[in-house]
């Protein structure tokens, strides 16, 4: 098969049910793939396995879904696997790794549950991409980069070429505005 020009080539493969769409995937987004896993499992062997955990969740995504950015759509697969293999390892006992990141905005964020919950989850999310859209670029890349990417602040501070001092100085401001912003909408913080 001639390799696909784009992306979109690749989905048209899922479409058409033939398997290069995940060697093609694994081919062109396995690095990428993983280094999403193990930013949050910090383990080579789980991380591997759920790289190719995103790959079939992929499949079975794609159809119906036709994700308009490819790459973001195997990113948030990957994500949510990773998440769910972490959650899996401490049942008993909280990560210092990943979950710690998110301490910052715990106070923001919801635990979930019910049917109810997810409908107010929705909601929230809907709420958070609108103040992220608002944002400029740096302070939404710092935060993107810090909170759902889960990359430590040097990683953020070294890949944008700022200051780390810059990088928690940006976070505290983007939360302090979430905060305003949340209480604004109806979600006191």
């Amino acid at each position: 098969m001639e390799s696909p020009k784009s992306d979109n080539d690749i989905i048209e493969l899922f479409f058409a049910r033939d398997e290069d769409a995940l060697r093609l995937t694994a081919k062109r987004y396995g690095r990428f793939v993983y280094s999403v896993c193990y930013r949050i499992l910090r383990q080579r062997q789980d991380s591997e396995e759920c790289r190719n955990t995103t790959y079939y969740k992929a499949w079975d995504a794609i159809p119906p879904e036709r994700p308009r950015c490819y790459q973001a759509f195997l990113a948030r697969i990957a994500r949510a696997t990773a998440i769910d293999r972490l959650r899996e390892r401490t049942r008993q006992k909280r990560s210092g790794g990943f979950l710690s990141s998110l301490d910052d905005l715990s106070d923001m964020l919801a635990d979930g549950g019910s049917a109810a919950d997810e409908a107010e989850a929705h909601e929230l999310a809907s709420i958070l991409n609108g103040f992220l859209s608002r944002l400029d670029e740096k302070k939404q890349i710092c935060f993107i980069k810090r909170y759902y990417f889960n990359s430590p602040v040097s990683a953020v501070s070294r890949e944008m070429g700022v200051p780390r001092s810059t990088v928690y100085s940006m976070l505290a401001a983007v939360k302090a505005e979430l905060k305003e912003h949340l209480n604004k909408e109806g979600y006191p913080v």
